[in-house]
């Protein structure tokens, strides 16, 4: 290992010290926020670092570190910052490759200075430092290791002589406040660049204006007032200025911004290419100015129904409250409110292997995001709360549209074929979503304890007030006879699984998805109205078990049956619509409804791809 000696070491006092002319810090710590004290509570040696991989960083020097430490800690020493392509353990100590230098430790915060500025290349760069603790506390403020609150990764590895006794990444518990020092000719006054959105969220309607989030980021050394900037796409520029207020000192820095793409009239995904050309005015010296997103033009943008599961049981007092706001949400919201209900411990029990740990009766979650919460009040509470959890759900892109049909597959109606139909906004070779499917049934009843709903809002005056929980004051503390509503009652996966077959593992956004699935309710004693079923289907995210769209369908008649019916009829009639029920003549590559008219009168409307 190659060693450097240290030039400098200053000692800072104040966490507002700004950095030196030509010198921008970097880290997952921004100059902001409160610093919290963690650590093994055990004597042992400590190894911290950051992985520096954000690819602007390519070409920078690193001149040196600021060291964030913890004063308050007891029997400390031994410091030493560090730099290194690679984290690596010999003999049970860490082994860094590119420099080491050691300092005193007798601030809140120590610039270290390297002899030899360090390059950041493609690989990236781990920066860190070591100590060594020779006495426990048991005080958490006393704790050795600073660090911020956040959620991105690679913001604290650790390795210590006793506890990790190999390099660990830290995850949930914050990144190190550890920053890196930048200087040298990489270091401009007026630089910024753009960050894309997801692109799996970027996408518009043919037609209409696109408005996206982008983030502004701040490479320079002096505070951003305003840029200018330039839109193209299909060989349109358009120019903008926007003001705005970004500060400088830690280099990345950075602030969301509107940006509005002008309307195109061809469907497609295309490049959008984002690019500064000024910054207070003045030339911007970045050296990536532009950045590109890859924007879906549709004919059709997918609506997004949310899925709310709600989790009730008959011998749960207050669980009447999650039966109300089902029917209030499905009278306010209609085709567009898809409900299904879990039930724990009666009659219409059917596992106990949920999609979501629920917490206390009544729980409902939309989406399957968050903790399960109150299905009446929502995670804000009220009146009808839910509401407003559901309406923000409703809210966010959902990266396809789902289209759904049942129909029973028998003539002794024991098995209902259902097939979905996917199609994707955009392109995925590393597709991560799948289907499940749900059996519901409406107006379930039965006699015995096990089918008698336990009301406790009964004779509580103080509901009467409420448009959706008075009705249960007038009714008995204990309700016979109740038709439960939205029960689940067979499904296609348990707990949070999804089906592996039902969607490829990539998909185009070219292409419309079909997947067929049986329920056998042969066996199905909860099947007591066969008119009186429905199926759900969720599309859900694999990777975190969201669920990103759902849609229903009443179990009916096979559509084939009515086509076979009206056979001997002919054909006098064809037209064709555009998405917003415009006449057109189609074209290749749009999606449009053809109406189809028979000579007995009968009339047939299909979505069609050209």
């Amino acid at each position: 290992m190659k060693r450097f000696l240290l030039l400098q070491t200053v000692l800072l006092t104040s966490l507002l010290m700004m950095a030196a002319d030509g010198e921008l810090f970097y880290g997952y710590y921004q100059g902001t926020g409160t610093l919290t004290p963690t650590g093994t509570r055990k004597v042992e040696s400590y190894d911290v670092a950051i992985h520096l991989t954000d690819p602007f960083l390519v070409g920078q020097a690193i001149y040196g570190l600021r060291i964030p430490v913890n004063t308050s800690a007891k029997k400390t020493s031994g410091y030493s910052a560090w730099l290194s392509k690679e984290l690596k353990v010999e003999s049970g100590k860490n082994v860094p490759d590119i420099a080491s230098v050691s300092f005193n430790a007798n601030a809140k915060w120590v610039d270290v200075t390297f002899e030899t500025p360090y390059v950041i290349t493609e690989e990236g760069v781990y920066a860190g430092y070591s100590f060594t603790v020779s006495d426990v506390t048991a005080e958490a403020d006393q704790l050795p290791i600073q660090t911020i609150a956040t959620s991105e990764q690679g913001g604290m590895f650790i390795h210590t002589s006793r506890t990790y006794r190999q390099w660990r990444e830290q995850t949930g518990a914050g990144a190190s406040a550890l920053t890196v020092r930048l200087g040298g000719e990489g270091i401009k006054s007026y630089s910024a660049t753009f960050t894309m959105p997801e692109e799996l969220d970027a996408y518009t309607t043919v037609g209409e204006e696109a408005t996206v989030t982008l983030s502004l980021v701040n490479h320079g050394t002096t505070a951003i007032r305003n840029i200018d900037y330039t839109i193209e796409v299909d060989g349109e520029t358009t120019e903008r200025h926007q003001n705005v207020t970004l500060a400088a000192q830690y280099y990345g820095r950075k602030k969301a911004i509107q940006a509005t793409i002008p309307p195109v009239f061809h469907r497609g995904t295309r490049p959008v290419t984002f690019c500064i050309t000024k910054v207070n005015g003045e030339d911007n010296q970045d050296p990536h100015p532009s950045a590109v997103l890859q924007m879906a033009f549709l004919a059709e943008t997918p609506k997004h129904k949310p899925l709310m599961e709600e989790y009730t049981g008959t011998w749960c007092g207050w669980c009447p409250r999650g039966m109300a706001a089902m029917e209030a949400m499905a009278e306010l919201y209609g085709d567009d409110f898809i409900g299904v209900a879990y039930h724990e411990g009666d009659a219409m029990m059917i596992t106990s292997q949920f999609p979501k740990v629920v917490s206390g009766y009544p729980g409902s979650t939309i989406d399957r995001v968050g903790d399960s919460h109150d299905p009446f009040g929502g995670s804000e509470g009220g009146s009808l709360g839910i509401r407003n959890d559901w309406t923000r759900r409703a809210a966010v892109i959902a990266p396809a549209a789902l289209g759904l049909e049942a129909v029973w597959d028998n003539e002794e109606r024991t098995r209902i074929r259902v097939k979905s139909t996917t199609s994707f906004v955009r392109s995925l070779s590393d597709n991560p979503y799948r289907l499940t499917y749900i059996l519901v049934a409406d107006d379930l009843s039965g006699t015995g304890r096990y089918w008698s709903q336990v009301n406790n809002y009964s004779g509580q005056a103080g509901y009467d007030g409420d448009p959706y929980l008075s009705p249960l004051t007038k009714l008995p503390g204990t309700i016979l006879g109740m038709k439960f509503k939205d029960v689940v009652i067979q499904l296609s996966c348990l707990g949070p699984d999804a089906l592996e077959e039902s969607l490829p593992a990539s998909v185009n956004d070219t292409d419309d998805y079909e997947h067929t699935y049986i329920f056998d309710i042969a066996d199905n004693a909860l099947v007591q109205d066969k008119s009186k079923l429905r199926v759900v289907a969720a599309l859900v995210n694999t990777q975190n078990g969201e669920v990103v769209n759902s849609e229903k369908a009443t179990v009916g008649d096979d559509p084939t049956a009515v086509r076979h019916i009206r056979s001997e009829a002919q054909p006098v009639g064809i037209s064709y619509t555009d998405m917003l029920g415009r006449r057109v003549s189609p074209r290749q590559g749009s999606i449009y409804v053809k109406t189809t008219t028979y000579s007995d009168g009968t009339v047939k409307h299909e979505k069609i791809r050209r």
